[in-house]
């Protein structure tokens, strides 16, 4: 070994002992005689000293050394001196005086610096992330994201799930996002894909007896990209036979206790338990109450229905509304009086990037009087009662959502979040976690045409599926979500497992004998071999890192991510091919300009 120590592990106890350290050069500075560098490595900092009197080669050696020089020093661990000592260090107390000094490599100078927490441009810091690995933020991050894997791998293993790859060049199946497609050599004019999801494999192996399956799966979704969204991502996963949703709910739950006390104590969690469990809406309160399917609950402010109120209003947006069968719904926001023009204008931007047409809205005035461009096509018995069943008083603000009801709720839900952000109202210090339930089964597309709300496996309430007859928008799924303040974890549901069900399932998405068969084939033949009642759930590690880390994005918590536009500036991927090694793969590309 090059060292016998870390550059964090020394303490007073180990005065007068003689040591070896290996590190990069931190800081380097020169009072005149004495040379002091603080020498890094993963586990922290130890200040060095080079004094001519100790060994006049290792001074003047270190007279030449710069910021990341790679170092392998040994010396005699000695006291600060006193009020030099540095509070700061875990190593603070203690220095090392240098009697031999080797540079094991040197460093032309980088990028950007290293030793401050000064803002540097995302693009440099993912163009060179081997450097940015080395600060602080980021090698905590890794250790954290090490521990949450550790937690969730020994609290899978205890409750007797086993830990299963599957494989990652699979069959085109979709569930929702375009596939990463990969050309067989072999197999001229076929592809595997990058899977979405283990999904059907998990559910193969329900059918195969594992019964209790678990995993820290790869997966890849060619999507456009976001703050929380990757190409190729991590999620943990599990897949659980003879099973009901409670069953399922309980186990994931009590792992997200255990990832907590054991890795977020400081987050204050357990005050927004209800009788110690996360606390649970379905999806309909959901909407009606806060204009999501992923609520924050760090704060209140809920929509109100005031429909009822303004069914024969003289103000036609709201009277429109509700002719063509849509909903009218209030948010109160207190102090919201103090909004500017501006600040109200952007929130009506906010509005109308979730479908909305626009963001009426009232002010009521310190003395009791109403100001909106509204009011004056409305009755005063209308904004009264309007007041009156959102328990607005003097300084608040009250905005509407007048559509049909998803886009009333989730834009009238988007500006709920816009002013928790600008009032304060998401404590960081605070974890709300919640079950979200009961989601649609099916949901319209932009086209009006019908699709899996959330993939074709889930299994239907039994109360509903009368209406896969009639009305299958009233069709609710055994799917279930784990939220944390306002950021979806991850979801699952229980499966189908009657091979005439999914089946039926697949035929109602628009889907012919001869398509369900080339796509679901094995997975229906399968189920003819008696499938067990099986459900599952995955989520997303790197998501819930982001947040248990306190980062703004899940790229802060990945050792090297993709940036915003999939790419990978470090390697500079991706890179197009050369033609040999395109044509062996059967591939032939098409300029863009012929596209």
């Amino acid at each position: 070994m090059l060292r016998t120590h870390t550059c964090g592990q020394l303490r007073p106890t180990d005065i007068d002992q003689t040591v070896t350290l290996s590190g990069w050069v931190h800081r380097r500075r020169d009072h005149g005689g004495l040379i002091f560098i603080d020498l890094r490595d993963r586990w922290g900092l130890t200040q060095i000293v080079l004094d001519p009197a100790v060994n006049a080669a290792a001074h003047s050696a270190a007279e030449r050394v710069r910021s990341e020089w790679v170092l392998q020093v040994t010396g005699q661990v000695v006291a600060r001196k006193q009020g030099m000592e540095n509070a700061d260090m875990a190593t603070g107390a203690i220095e090392l005086m240098v009697a031999d000094l080797t540079v094991l490599n040197q460093a032309i100078t980088p990028p950007f610096e290293l030793d401050t927490d000064t803002d540097i441009r995302e693009d440099l810091r993912l163009k060179y992330r081997y450097l940015d690995l080395r600060k602080a933020r980021l090698q905590k991050n890794l250790k954290l994201r090490h521990d949450m894997t550790r937690v969730i791998r020994d609290y899978f293993d205890q409750h007797q799930f086993l830990e299963i790859e599957t494989p990652i060049m699979v069959k085109g199946t979709p569930e929702g996002s375009r596939e990463y497609l990969v050309p067989s050599r072999l197999h001229h004019g076929c592809f595997y894909v990058l899977p979405q999801s283990p999904q059907q494999l998990k559910q193969l192996l329900m059918v195969g007896g594992i019964d209790r399956y678990f995993q820290i799966a790869r997966c890849f979704r060619d999507e456009d990209l976001r703050g929380d969204r990757q190409p190729e991502f991590t999620q943990f996963e599990i897949e659980m036979s003879f099973v009901d949703e409670e069953d399922v709910l309980t186990v994931i739950e009590d792992c997200f206790h255990a990832l907590t006390r054991a890795c977020a104590p400081h987050k204050d969690w357990e005050s927004y338990l209800v009788d110690g469990r996360f606390r649970r809406l379905t999806w309909q309160q959901c909407m009606e109450t806060y204009g999501s399917d992923k609520p924050d609950l760090r704060f209140d402010m809920p929509l109100t229905d005031v429909s009822d109120i303004v069914t024969d209003s003289g103000f036609s947006v709201f009277a429109n509304a509700l002719k063509s069968g849509g909903t009218v719904r209030a948010l109160r926001c207190p102090a919201g009086g103090q909004l500017s023009r501006k600040e109200i204008d952007q929130l009506t931007d906010t509005a109308k990037k979730h479908g909305a047409k626009g963001l009426a809205y009232i002010i009521v005035e310190a003395d009791g009087s109403l100001r909106s461009p509204i009011v004056k096509f409305m009755s005063e018995e209308e904004t009264s009662a309007i007041i009156q069943r959102t328990g607005a008083q003097s300084g608040d603000a009250i905005f509407f959502g007048a559509d049909e009801f998803i886009t009333a709720c989730e834009s009238l839900g988007a500006v709920r979040s816009a002013l928790g952000d600008h009032f304060g109202l998401k404590d960081p210090n605070q974890f709300a976690y919640l079950w979200v339930t009961q989601f649609p089964l099916y949901e319209k597309k932009a086209d009006g045409t019908l699709q899996a709300a959330h993939h074709p496996f889930t299994r239907p309430l039994e109360e509903d599926l009368p209406y896969l007859d009639s009305d299958l928008l009233r069709v609710r799924a055994h799917a279930y979500d784990v939220v944390l303040n306002g950021v979806e974890l991850g979801g699952g549901s229980l499966r189908i497992h009657d091979p005439v069900l999914q089946q039926r399932i697949f035929t109602l998405l628009g889907m012919g004998d001869e398509e369900i068969e080339q796509k679901f084939g094995h997975l229906i033949n399968a189920f003819k071999y008696g499938c067990p009642p099986h459900g599952g759930c995955a989520m997303g590690l790197d998501r819930v890192v982001m947040l248990f880390a306190d980062e703004p994005n899940i790229r802060e918590v990945i050792a090297f991510p993709k940036n915003q536009s999939a790419q990978d500036l470090m390697l500079g991927s991706p890179a197009p091919m050369p033609a040999p090694e395109l044509a062996e793969q059967n591939i032939q590309v098409i300029p863009a300009d012929d596209l």
